[in-house]
């Protein structure tokens, strides 16, 4: 167990770093700062909301392992979740405010960035449903 939590450690980590760097552009610390708090909690409860949506149908012998369940699997896709859509849309933002890109392909970005957003929703909502089965197995075999 202590060998997926130092994996959730590099991946926050990662995500830290990589949205940090992408919000380069921003006025100040706590500008960048806020960027990623902000952004953190969307992600966070996006992926709740995905978490809750895909337990439907799945059958918890105990209720306390919906909780540890619920927790592996935000520790590990908050930071994913994040990477992919935090960093894009900071990396957007920073050449729309440098003046490498125009308002007009940055609209066209965001929606693009929006279709790949739900698309990943859709695709993990399958997934953790998996997800959830397998890790209730592997638990019940113990």
């Amino acid at each position: 167990m202590s060998a997926i939590y130092f994996i959730i450690f590099i991946l926050f980590i990662s995500y830290l770093v990589w949205t940090w760097k992408s919000t380069k552009e921003y006025e100040s610390i706590i500008s960048r700062a806020s960027y990623i708090l902000v952004g953190s909690i969307f992600i966070t409860v996006v992926t709740l909301v995905i978490f809750e949506i895909s337990k439907m149908g799945v059958i918890y012998p105990k209720d306390e392992m919906i909780g540890e369940v619920r927790k592996i699997i935000l520790l590990i896709f908050v930071p994913v979740n994040g990477l992919i859509v935090l960093t894009q849309s900071a990396s957007v933002f920073s050449q729309v405010k440098s003046g490498m890109v125009s308002k007009e392909d940055m609209s066209k970005r965001i929606r693009i960035l929006a279709v790949v957003f739900i698309i990943m929703i859709i695709i993990e909502c399958i997934y953790f449903k998996s997800i959830q089965n397998g890790m209730i197995r592997i638990i019940n075999a113990k």
